[in-house]
């Protein structure tokens, strides 16, 4: 799982109350699942940094899981300012498809598959298709980086640490497609260069969503 970046983090941590098939409570299984394979797993009780071979497939089930539990599940309701100063509400995403990509700029996995995703913006977004990036840095620490630089052509919103609690997810990146009615259609945690990149899952769904 070279490519997933794990952060077993307050935010993430499983809600107390996370009833029903919702996407938090499909979250909340993730990381129980998680945390069970990490205390289980012989090389840790060794002080090793990687986990056995069984481990890793036991983490790739785990995540495969949970896409399949948080599709056809609806997103939480969304307001949010990007760096560049534009805001979003529910009513400005309404009908609209939806690429949301959770991020941070020290995750290296993050930064490589950006080439990917920014193909995705220059085809799609003059459609009907929101693009949105939420990273957990300040705004500060994000402006020099990707405020036009075209580094990251997404909408860029950050501090973005409460909208992540209300998807409840446990790595970087992930991301979602999400559909006109506020649906998701497919989602994945980490870096999809072993799977193939982004754009060739995404660009497919976007077309089919659109037509």
């Amino acid at each position: 799982m070279k490519h997933l970046v794990f952060l077993m983090i307050a935010i993430f941590a499983p809600l107390p109350n996370a009833q029903g098939q919702t996407i938090q409570a499909c979250g909340s299984k993730l990381y129980q699942a998680q945390k069970t394979i990490y205390a289980n797993d012989e090389t840790q009780k060794y002080g090793l940094k990687h986990l056995s071979s069984r481990s890793s497939l036991e983490l790739r089930k785990a995540s495969n899981e949970w896409s399949e539990c948080v599709r056809g599940k609806k997103i939480p309701d969304l307001e949010f300012m990007t760096i560049n100063g534009k805001r979003y509400r529910n009513a400005d995403l309404r009908g609209k498809v939806l690429v949301i990509n959770f991020w941070f700029r020290g995750c290296g996995p993050c930064v490589a598959e950006m080439p990917s995703l920014n193909k995705l913006v220059k085809e799609f977004g003059t459609k009907n298709v929101n693009f949105i990036g939420f990273a957990t840095d300040e705004e500060q620490a994000l402006k020099p980086l990707y405020l036009n630089t075209g580094k990251f052509l997404f909408d860029i919103s950050a501090n973005s640490g409460s909208i992540a609690e209300k998807f409840v997810f446990s790595g970087f990146p992930t991301t979602y497609i999400v559909d006109q009615k506020g649906v998701i259609v497919k989602a994945w945690t980490g870096n999809m260069v072993s799977m193939g990149q982004p754009y060739d899952i995404v660009a497919p769904i976007i077309r089919s969503l659109l037509r």
